[in-house]
């Protein structure tokens, strides 16, 4: 009866990630067009799974190393439940995605128009959302095995910094969400480890190069 319900519990969270963020992922699409819009429906909740599933093991060797009394289907049952957090209240924003990517300034030639302040607010929309289930995560842990707040803040925030380095690497994979890496004409399904326009070929180098400002004018950017 427990093993059963357990795994009821688990079909239930892959299906709210499946369908959060396949609601979300269309809202981020349709900024370009329908093609992308289904595309990134079923890219988004993949980025959201994938993440879980990938982080498992290392969120249950930290947890270890820090001595908190997880057993390995705990600590994937909490990875699952913070993605699928995320995934409804990122659906729930997705109304708002869809509206703003439906009426920003369309691009003209190499002027991007509204695509940079769509990227940003939907990176803004990703944070706040992750920040109210990092919020719960805690709650979760710090009530469920009763190791007091403060630790269950510092193992809850060194998971989400994991699942940031690997879900970075991941959606740099999946690209594009946005249609920002081809304006005109549709790219192939996941663009994988091919340079974006300042030459990165993964999530750190983005992340390096937007630290130090490379642009577009710069030598590796050309």
């Amino acid at each position: 009866m427990n093993a059963g319900h357990g795994r009821h519990a688990l079909a239930a969270r892959i299906a709210t990630i499946m369908a959060g963020g396949a609601v979300y992922g269309f809202a981020l699409g349709a900024g370009k067009n329908l093609l992308y819009a289904y595309r990134s429906a079923i890219k988004f909740p993949l980025l959201l799974l994938g993440t879980a599933a990938i982080c498992a093991l290392a969120h249950f060797m930290l947890a270890r190393f820090l001595a908190v009394p997880l057993t390995l289907r705990a600590v994937v049952t909490a990875s699952l439940q913070f993605a699928a957090d995320l995934a409804v209240l990122l659906a729930s924003l997705a109304p708002v995605s869809l509206f703003l990517g439906r009426t920003m300034i369309r691009p003209v030639g190499t002027d991007l128009g509204g695509y940079p302040e769509f990227v940003t607010t939907n990176m803004v929309f990703v944070a706040g959302a992750g920040a109210l289930a990092l919020h719960a995560q805690v709650h979760r842990l710090g009530i469920g095995i009763g190791i007091g707040r403060a630790r269950a803040w510092l193992l809850a925030a060194i998971w989400l910094a994991v699942s940031l380095l690997v879900g970075g690497q991941l959606a740099f994979w999946l690209r594009p969400f946005f249609g920002i890496a081809s304006l005109t004409g549709a790219p192939p399904f996941l663009l994988g480890d091919e340079p974006t326009a300042t030459g990165a070929r993964n999530f750190y180098e983005v992340v390096w190069q937007f630290a130090v400002g490379t642009d577009l004018d710069s030598p590796r950017g050309r």
